[in-house]
């Protein structure tokens, strides 16, 4: 028995590893919304890049259009995503089956 946890356990540590070095880097960080607005037809965001732990760093501001998004508020953690169609903002504070239960009252 012992030799079994042994061998999942060395299993598991070296798929967490191969993991974390095959990390592909791409143009995205995370960061937190300072300020979130719209004009017109777009949504101002202002955000802090950060990790979202702490109040240093970079601030960045942007405008992009997107439709309304009752996830994207002030204080929400994002990742921010630019690509060759333009910028990407995903909430990443919470995970997507706990936004649909806040959203149905449940």
């Amino acid at each position: 028995m012992k030799k079994a946890v042994l061998a999942l356990a060395a299993v598991s540590s070296l798929g967490l590893a191969a993991c974390s070095v095959n990390k592909v880097e791409d143009n995205s960080y995370t960061g937190e919304i300072l300020f979130s607005a719209y004009e017109g037809n777009n949504l101002k965001l202002t955000i802090r890049k950060n990790n979202c732990n702490g109040l240093d760093g970079q601030i960045d501001t942007f405008t992009f259009t997107q439709p309304y998004d009752s996830d994207l508020v002030v204080g929400t953690c994002v990742r921010v995503s630019q690509h060759e169609q333009g910028v990407v903002v995903d909430n990443i504070s919470r995970s997507k089956s706990r936004i649909w239960a806040s959203r149905s009252g449940q």
